[in-house]
């Protein structure tokens, strides 16, 4: 019985695992830091993060990121065919349709810094 309950205490200990939140990116009103600027910095950084290797330009901060999306050059180059000219994420596939909203949302919604 002794050994039993040690068993249990330990493999309890074992499996514990403490929730940690997580941001949730609200698609209705994305936020830059939760929805917009993941999406940039997995899809858009490994070119344009700011080291100018890149010509079209840097999209590792909300000024020049706000910028490109306001201007309508960012929503333009993600929503071309694959393929096109100018179309990004160069030699990727096309971001999905549910990225692309979130992106449109948070332009729509003033393109916040939040």
């Amino acid at each position: 019985m002794r050994y039993s309950f040690f068993l249990f205490f330990l493999l309890s200990s074992c499996t514990y695992n403490e929730l940690i939140p997580t941001p949730i990116c609200e698609s209705d009103n994305p936020s830059f830091y939760t929805c917009v600027k993941p999406i940039m910095d997995q899809y858009c950084l490994v070119c344009h993060n700011g080291n100018g290797a890149d010509s079209y330009g840097d999209l590792s901060n909300y000024n020049s990121i706000r910028n490109y999306m306001i201007n309508g050059d960012l929503l333009d180059r993600i929503q071309r065919m694959e393929g096109a000219t100018g179309f990004m994420p160069d030699g990727r596939e096309k971001l999905d349709n549910e990225l692309i909203q979130i992106l449109i949302k948070w332009k729509d919604n003033d393109a916040q810094n939040n």
